[in-house]
């Protein structure tokens, strides 16, 4: 308890994660009852609620204060009244979350400092993420927010339940249902001065006694970073539309099923911005042939300026769909299936003319890349309602992907194909021994089979693995419980199924081994004051055993120099072709630390709390491809890209951190509600904060930022009406967060250096109407 007060105290100046509670329990749609009103639906309201959050962390209802895991709630109130849009604002709201778009082809979602890009071949991710309890790919979660009934976000290993083991975490979505008693729905709309224009509506209700339907679409429109590119005249942009149809059906007291079906739509240009002088014809001593378009001309991170002579469109296309089944088999035991199938394509041209020197420069300069990708998952279980002495789960889950990816980069190669298979199979099981009123353990185990097979080169491997969970609860009064969990994650490798990550480069640098990892936990969730205070804390460590990595913008050589430092080109010239791309291996690491979350309603109509994480993630003398330029077997990007000697790509020793990611986060809100005569208002604020972070592609380090975002507005008297005037990044704190190094051309460095930038400040109005 001592930790606990000491933790508090620097915690004061912490704010609410719920800013405006939602009426009675905010469960999930997965189990919400079907005769009440949607939360989406739900008009604000200006009292604070004490009653449980429901989650299903472990696969069944249960308030969160009883689970032995750290798991932070967002509801569909807070992505409402926050104004969060897509699930990349997810990391405003929860403090140790990260979402990075570094270009549209390499996403990532980072928890506990364990970073893996999208890029990085045909793994499982660090953190899965879900939507209706079956898995997505990171494409897929970072579209449009949409129709969402509540937000988990799982910290530590799900090596279980969780429909394929992941080691820092996962994401469940739970979109909302329609009511078999009453019709609801809301329209949204919304205008901010990033060209963004938004607009959104669900509407749902009974069809008949046994069955409900609901339907929500929004198409949002928003010009990002804003970015500019002078020499092509356009600008970032990103256009998404969603739209979604759900059946829920319930043709007896115990048998119901939920069939949802979703199509997504996005577009956009996405533009790495340039700093540095512009190079002019005859700079180097004369090496630059050809001046960039901006000779000449300096520029700053605040400019947000690109150079390059072509766009860089993306295009992603979604058709997903899921089936939640249940049947109770008694009163104590039940049959549970989640199905799902998912059908994407995206596309992305990438253009390499970072400096705008245009066609003259030796090196391919658009990196075309078109990837299909279909799933099949089926899981069923069968297990005990909850409640009594003893619980359990069993389960079987299948899951099948067919992934085929094109990619040219002319002249240098085109139409390189790479066709994978992978089936994913589980046997999974978890016991739940409630041997005092006050004690509980649980324990499970999972065995997990991959089988991958490249179709075209006709490579298979099969990984094999038990991976499982341990954990004991001490209830020291009804709303003080202390647990102590440890849980073990696997991943598979790839099996030398990947493709070479440029030609002449050896396979192995597009491929990886297998990854362990395992954790302990300690925490202490406790409720104060009839339940006003929430304050939760926990220590974690956890060990990886060849830590999954990808590194990107990696220079290269498909011919290596036996005698000394080789250059970074495809035929080992000065004056040849730049080589470089994204390398994975495998290397030793370590994440340890600490986090706390902390809620209080201090009046009926004044709330605040926040998310605070501490986090050490570092590798532990881990060998692993590396930017070298000059050959010391330290990583560095000063001067001419050259390959360490005899070597196709560098390899580098470290310790350093997994991934551009703070070690302190913290994220905080507020709310304050008011009536001014008889109509009701509210004031609202929500901060993000980081320290400074290491990004170990380049060597540099990103300073430490906050951003504030805020609202005020105004409810109808019935409250079904709600006007918010809003801004994101108040203060227009606009960093760098991921650094792609000098830009090179005609074999020297051109001056400038590229990379991608936080937002500015958006200022917006919303109009609501929930009906």
């Amino acid at each position: 308890m001592a930790v606990l007060a000491a933790a508090l105290a620097m915690a004061t100046p912490a704010l609410a994660q719920e800013v405006a509670p939602t009426p009675g329990p905010a469960q999930p749609s997965s189990n919400r009852p079907a005769d009440t009103t949607p939360l989406a639906d739900q008009p604000s309201t200006d009292q604070n609620t004490l009653a449980d959050i429901i989650v299903t962390a472990n696969k069944r209802a249960e308030p969160v204060q009883k689970v032995a895991q750290t798991v932070n709630v967002v509801s569909a109130a807070t992505l409402q009244n926050l104004h969060v849009q897509n699930t990349v604002e997810l990391s405003q709201v929860v403090g140790g979350l990260s979402l990075t778009v570094t270009s549209p082809s390499e996403q990532s979602i980072s928890l506990r400092g364990i970073k893996e890009p999208s890029g990085g071949g045909p793994s499982t991710y660090t953190v899965e993420t879900y939507l209706n309890e079956v898995p997505i790919t990171v494409f897929d979660s970072f579209a449009a927010t949409l129709d969402i009934a509540q937000i988990e976000v799982l910290k530590g290993p799900q090596g279980t339940l969780r429909g394929r083991p992941s080691p820092s975490g996962a994401i469940t979505i739970a979109t909302e249902k329609g009511s078999l008693t009453d019709y609801s729905g809301y329209a949204e709309a919304t205008v901010s001065d990033h060209v963004g224009r938004r607009f959104e509506a669900a509407l749902g209700g009974p069809i008949s006694e046994t069955l409900a339907f609901r339907v929500a679409g929004v198409h949002d429109y928003n010009a990002l970073t804003e970015v500019r590119n002078i020499n092509n005249g356009k600008r970032n942009y990103q256009d998404t539309t969603v739209l979604r149809g759900t059946l829920d059906w319930r043709p007896t007291d115990r048998l119901s099923f939920d069939v949802m079906g979703q199509y997504t739509k996005q577009t956009g240009d996405f533009y790495r911005q340039i700093t540095g002088r512009a190079p002019c014809a005859g700079d180097e001593g004369g090496a630059i042939k050809v001046g960039s378009i901006a000779c000449g001309r300096t520029f700053d991170l605040k400019d947000k300026i690109a150079l390059t002579e072509g766009a860089n469109p993306f295009r992603y296309r979604g058709a997903l769909f899921t089936v939640n089944g249940h049947y109770d088999i008694s009163d104590r035991i039940g049959l549970a299936y989640v199905g799902g199938y998912n059908d994407t394509t995206y596309t992305t041209n990438l253009n390499f003319d970072f400096a705008g020197v245009g066609e003259v420069n030796n090196f391919g300069r658009y990196l075309l890349i078109d990837t299909r990708r279909r799933s099949l998952s089926n899981e069923l279980r069968l297990q005990s309602s909850g409640g009594g002495f003893y619980n359990f789960t069993y389960g079987v889950f299948q899951q099948h992907t067919i992934s085929d990816q094109v990619q040219s980069l002319p002249p240098l190669f085109s139409n390189q194909r790479n066709k994978t298979v992978t089936n994913d199979y589980g046997i999974f099981t978890t016991q739940r021994i409630d041997f005092t009123s006050r004690d509980n353990i649980q324990g499970g185990l999972r065995y997990s089979k991959v089988d991958l097979l490249n179709e075209l080169t006709d490579v298979s491997r099969s990984y094999h693995a038990v991976t499982g969970n341990a954990s004991y609860q001490h209830q020291f009064t009804p709303h003080v419980m202390a647990y102590v969990s440890y849980g073990t994650s696997f991943r598979p490798g790839s099996g030398g199924t990947a493709a070479a990550p440029q030609p002449g480069i050896p396979v192995k640098f597009g491929n990886f081994d297998a990854e362990k990892s395992r954790s302990i936990e300690l925490g202490l969730k406790t409720q104060w004051f009839d339940k006003r205070l929430t304050a939760n804390l926990a220590l974690f460590d956890q060990k990886f055993d060849g830590y999954i990595t990808s590194q990107f913008n990696v220079v290269c050589t498909a011919t290596p120099n036996p005698n000394g430092l080789g250059y970074a080109t495809y035929d080992g010239t000065a004056g040849g072709a730049l080589c470089y791309g994204t390398m994975t291996g495998n290397g030793n690491a370590v994440s340890r630390g600490v986090e706390l979350e902390v809620s209080a309603n201090v009046t009926d109509n004044w709330s605040v709390g926040g998310i605070y994480t501490y986090t050490d993630a570092h590798f532990a003398n881990a060998l692993l491809p590396c930017n070298d330029y000059n050959g010391d077997g330290v990583l560095d990007v000063d001067g001419i890209p050259r390959v360490q000697k005899g070597q196709y790509v560098s390899v580098c020793t470290t310790n350093g951190a997994l991934g551009s990611l703070p070690k302190v986060s913290f994220t905080a809100n507020t709310s304050y509600r008011f009536e001014l005569g008889h109509v009701p208002g509210y004031v609202r604020l929500n901060s993000a904060s980081r320290s400074s972070s290491y990004f170990p592609q380049t060597g540099r380090t990103f300073p430490g930022y906050t951003t504030v975002n805020g609202s005020i507005g105004l409810l109808s008297p019935d409250r079904n009406w709600d006007l918010s005037l809003w801004a994101k990044n108040i203060f227009n704190t606009v960093k760098e967060d991921t650094d792609g190094g000098p830009w090179s051309i005609f074999g020297v460095q051109s001056g400038l250096r590229i990379g991608t930038v936080t937002n500015d400040r958006e200022i917006g109005l919303s109009l609501r109407r929930t009906f």
